[in-house]
C-alpha cells in the first residue's frame, strides 16, 4: 500500500499543479519515486489512476464520513455536518478545481465528476430522507434538493475564496457565517412539531 500511495499522492499534486492532461505518467511516476511500470501495475493507465485517487478521497471525505459524528441532535449535527464540509473542501480544493475547469475537455474527468458527486450526494440525500421519516425534517422538501443545497451552501464560500484570491474570512467572521448559514438551512428544514 505504502507504494500506491506515493503514487496517489504525486498523481494529486502534479494534477493539482499543471492539470490532468498535462501531467503524465511518467512525470508522476519519477515523483513518487517509482518506474511508470509499477504505476501501471497498480492503476492500469491514467485514467485508472485519475479514478483511485478520487474514490481514495471520497472515501476518506466528508460524504462518506460525516455520519460517524452525529449525535442525533439535528441542529447540533447540522453545525457538525457543516464544518466538516467546508473543511473537507478545503481539503479537496486542488481535485475540486481540476474537476471542474478541466472536465468539459477531457470525457474522463467530466465521467469522474459525475460519479463522485452523484455518490456523495446521494449519501447525504440518505440522510435527509431518514430525517423527513422521523417528522424531523419537512415532508415536503426533496432529500437530494436538500443534499445539493447542503452541499452548495457551505462549499460556496471556500471555493469562491480559492478560485477568486479573495481573502480568507478572520475566524470570527468565518464563526458568524457558519452560525448565520446553519440557522437559515436549519430553520427552513425543521418540521414544525404538532402541526
Amino acid at each position: 500500500m505504502e507504494t500506491r500511495q506515493r503514487i496517489l499522492h504525486a498523481a494529486a499534486k502534479l494534477f493539482g499543479e499543471i492539470g490532468y492532461s498535462r501531467a503524465s505518467t511518467r512525470a508522476i511516476a519519477a515523483a513518487a519515486g517509482v518506474n511508470e511500470i509499477t504505476l501501471f501495475r497498480h492503476f492500469g493507465n491514467k485514467k485508472g489512476l485519475l479514478l483511485a485517487y478520487i474514490q481514495s478521497g471520497n472515501q476518506a471525505g466528508f460524504s462518506q464520513t460525516f455520519e460517524q459524528h452525529l449525535t442525533g441532535d439535528y441542529p447540533t449535527d447540522i453545525r457538525i455536518m457543516a464544518q466538516l464540509q467546508m473543511a473537507d473542501t478545503r481539503q479537496s480544493v486542488e481535485i475540486l478545481r481540476l474537476l471542474m475547469c478541466d472536465s468539459q475537455a477531457l470525457p474522463e474527468l467530466q465521467e469522474a465528476l459525475v460519479q463522485g458527486a452523484t455518490d456523495n450526494r446521494e449519501r447525504l440525500a440518505d440522510y435527509f430522507r431518514r430525517q423527513i421519516a422521523a417528522g424531523i425534517v419537512r415532508a415536503d422538501l426533496n432529500p437530494v434538493v436538500l443534499a445539493n443545497g447542503f452541499d452548495s451552501l457551505f462549499s460556496s464560500t471556500v471555493l469562491f475564496d480559492h478560485f477568486f484570491g479573495t481573502k480568507p474570512l478572520p475566524a470570527a467572521a468565518y464563526d458568524d457565517l457558519l452560525n448565520s448559514l446553519t440557522s437559515l438551512f436549519i430553520q427552513g428544514t425543521l418540521a414544525i412539531q404538532g402541526a
